[in-house]
This record gives C-alpha cells, sequence and structure tokens, in this order.
C-alpha cells in the first residue's frame, strides 16, 4: 500500500533522507504541524505493523508452549484423579450399604441372620437345627464372617419393637439356646433379659449406623384404618370362595353373614407413604368340622397395602387361609423394622405358625412384594 501524502509535509514519517532502519530510535519528524505528525504516525504504522505483530505472534506462541508444557501434567494428573474416583466412588458407596441383621431375643441373645451386600441378600449365620455343636468362640461360629476372613461385630445397634428408643448392645461369647424343639447357636450379649409373651421377640438389631425404622400397630381411630378395611372387605368375599373351590371346601351360609375386621394392621411409625402388612379374619358361627362343634370355622387373610402414585392402596401378595380355632395351618408375621437402602425399603419380619417361626426379609416395591430371604428360626 503506498504512503498516503499530507500536504507541505516530508515524503515520509522520517524526512527524505532518512533510512528506515528497525533499531534505530525515531528520528523527530521534520515538520511540527500536527497533521504531518499524525500522517507519520499512519504511515510508521503501516510499514511497522506486520513485524510488530509478527513480533507479538512469537510472544504469544512461546506462552502458549509454555502454559501447555505446565498444564498438561496437570490436565493429566486431574484425569487421572476423576477417573479413580468414577471407580472408587461406587465401591466405597456399596461397601457403606453393607450391612447385617439380627434378631434379638428375649433372654438378650443375639441371632444374627441376614447379610446385605449392597445388592443382594444372603443367610449371614446358622440356621436353627437339630444337630447343633456349641462352637469354641464367636469367630468360629460358621458365619458370613468366617467367609470372608472377618471378625463378627462385638457392637450392634438394637431397635426395641416396643417402639421404645434404639440401644447398642454388646456381644461376650457364643453358646447354643433352644428356638422351640430344636437348637439355635446364639450370640450372647449385655442385655438384660426381659419378660414378655412368647414368640414375641425383643426387636432387630443392626452391626452398622443405618436407622431402622419403627413400626406401629395402626390404632382404630387412625382415619387410614376405614381406606385399608373397605379394600380388604371389598376382596375377602371373592377371594374366600375362590380359595374354596380350589381346596374343595364348601363355606357355610349364614345369616346374618360375618363381618370382617381386622387383627392387625401395621405400618412404618412417622411415616406417610408407608405401606401397611395387615392380618385380617372372619369368625362363622358353623364349626369346621362336625366332631367338634366347639370349633368354629375361620377365614385368614394377610397380605399388604401399597400405597401408589395418586394416593391410593393397592392389595399385593395375598394369602387366604381356611382353618378353625387351632390356626394350624395359619402363617401370620410380625413386622420388627424397616431400613431403606438406595431408594428400596425392606421390612424385617418374624413369620410364624402353629409351631415353628421364620425370619423374613421384604422388599415392598410399588408393583409387587418380594422375599429374597427367609431363615429358619426354630419349631417343633
Amino acid at each position: 500500500m503506498p504512503f498516503r501524502r499530507a500536504p507541505n509535509c516530508a515524503t515520509g514519517p522520517f524526512g527524505e533522507k532518512t533510512k528506515l532502519h528497525f533499531t534505530e530510535l525515531l528520528p523527530k519528524p521534520p515538520n511540527d504541524d500536527p497533521r504531518c505528525r499524525a500522517h507519520n504516525a499512519y504511515e510508521a504504522e503501516l510499514f511497522f505493523g506486520p513485524f510488530v505483530a509478527r513480533e507479538e505472534r512469537g510472544v504469544r506462541e512461546r506462552r502458549e508452549r509454555e502454559m501447555h508444557r505446565y498444564t498438561q501434567p496437570v490436565k493429566r494428573t486431574v484425569c487421572l484423579l476423576l477417573a479413580l474416583a468414577a471407580i472408587t466412588m461406587p465401591i466405597a458407596s456399596a461397601q457403606s450399604q453393607r450391612f447385617a441383621l439380627g434378631i434379638v431375643r428375649l433372654d438378650g441373645r443375639l441371632v444374627p441372620f441376614a447379610a446385605f451386600d449392597g445388592a443382594r441378600w444372603q443367610r449371614a449365620w446358622p440356621q436353627a437345627d437339630d444337630d447343633v455343636a456349641t462352637p469354641e468362640s464367636v469367630d468360629g461360629v460358621d458365619s458370613i464372617w468366617q467367609r470372608q476372613r472377618r471378625r463378627v461385630p462385638r457392637i450392634w445397634h438394637a431397635r426395641p419393637a416396643t417402639g421404645a428408643s434404639p440401644r447398642d448392645i454388646r456381644v461376650t461369647g457364643v453358646e447354643v439356646v433352644d428356638a422351640h424343639c430344636v437348637a439355635q447357636v446364639a450370640l450372647t450379649t449385655d442385655l438384660p433379659a426381659a419378660k414378655d409373651e412368647h414368640p414375641l421377640k425383643y426387636g432387630v438389631a443392626i452391626d452398622v449406623g443405618l436407622p431402622i425404622g419403627r413400626m406401629q400397630n395402626v390404632p382404630e381411630s387412625d382415619s387410614g384404618l376405614r381406606a385399608a378395611e373397605q379394600l380388604v372387605v371389598a376382596d375377602f368375599g371373592r377371594l374366600e370362595a375362590s380359595t374354596a373351590q380350589a381346596e374343595r371346601q364348601r363355606l357355610p351360609r349364614e345369616s346374618p353373614a360375618p363381618a370382617v375386621h381386622f387383627v392387625s394392621l401395621y405400618r412404618e411409625r412417622n411415616s406417610t407413604r408407608s405401606p401397611l402388612y395387615f392380618v385380617a379374619e372372619k369368625k362363622y358361627r358353623t364349626p369346621f368340622s362336625p366332631q367338634d362343634r366347639n370349633c368354629e370355622r375361620i377365614t385368614v387373610m394377610t397380605g399388604w397395602l401399597v400405597p401408589t402414585a395418586d394416593g391410593t392402596l393397592q392389595r399385593r401378595s395375598t394369602k387366604i387361609f381356611l382353618t378353625d380355632c387351632d390356626r394350624q395351618t395359619v402363617r401370620t408375621a410380625l413386622p420388627l423394622g424397616a431400613v431403606h437402602v438406595s431408594r428400596r425399603l425392606f421390612w424385617v419380619l418374624q413369620e410364624h405358625g402353629y409351631e415353628d417361626e421364620t425370619y423374613v426379609i421384604a422388599e415392598i416395591g410399588p408393583t409387587r412384594v418380594r422375599f429374597p430371604l427367609s431363615v429358619n428360626g426354630g419349631g417343633c
């Protein structure tokens, strides 16, 4: 681009005879006129501009290379740390969700029965059996801890079934105790023996700090009882008739018809969205057998009422028992506690029959109730 000429000014910013050397100081323009100074500055910028820009670009590139040299190791370190965190966080989370549960008996003995590894349940302790030998030590029991080469936990956190405040109990030894007509390996603890009606239990214990939800038998004055009762009563007759047909039994016709009422209705205390476990029954005046006219026919229904997204209740895992006053074929459960893990809900139950009991883990979901673990607790 040619230099612009300004009136009455020299031909260049350095005068006619000035040589343009980059390392020399710029001489004073020959004309002090402001227009000439501006013109000379303009021409100097045109001439030196590409060289200055090239030098600035070189400095900028050197700085970028230096920054890359120092920041690249930092970036690699950060990426490595993020990758390690992505690997170890699920492991740490899974480890924090590992725990074991045990049944606390009224005599102060503790029977561990279930272990959760973050994904699945497995039996943690020997079941009740006829042939049980006294172990030499706590850690000598064939348990999940022995298989994992770990010590049996010495401190457990017990939640009383009465709803009382939880307390820590300390393991003091191991022995064999009675479990109905068989024997059971149990841990001795510093918990004093309590007096209550068999086969009730003191409660449930856990070996980590995870809280155990308290259970509550819904009182008759509760407003939610009416809705649950209506749902159970509405289907009771149909399910009873279907079971009688399958078992080839004839149900008596009585007038007035016997009423259906709840024997028990359990929920998690202080939980507005808690599922409910119920036991309902219908007592007939007609005896179950002509040979025993003093023993009336009874129909028992057990099951779960699970809340849905719209607030209504749905029946799940319903069972019907056609029995008599002895109730020998009936199996009902006593909820002992609830455990919430990663948006999953588990209930701990003691299921008992006529002369036996079983420790059960129930997982309650919105569409079904499943039972991942059931351990024999003794019987005759």
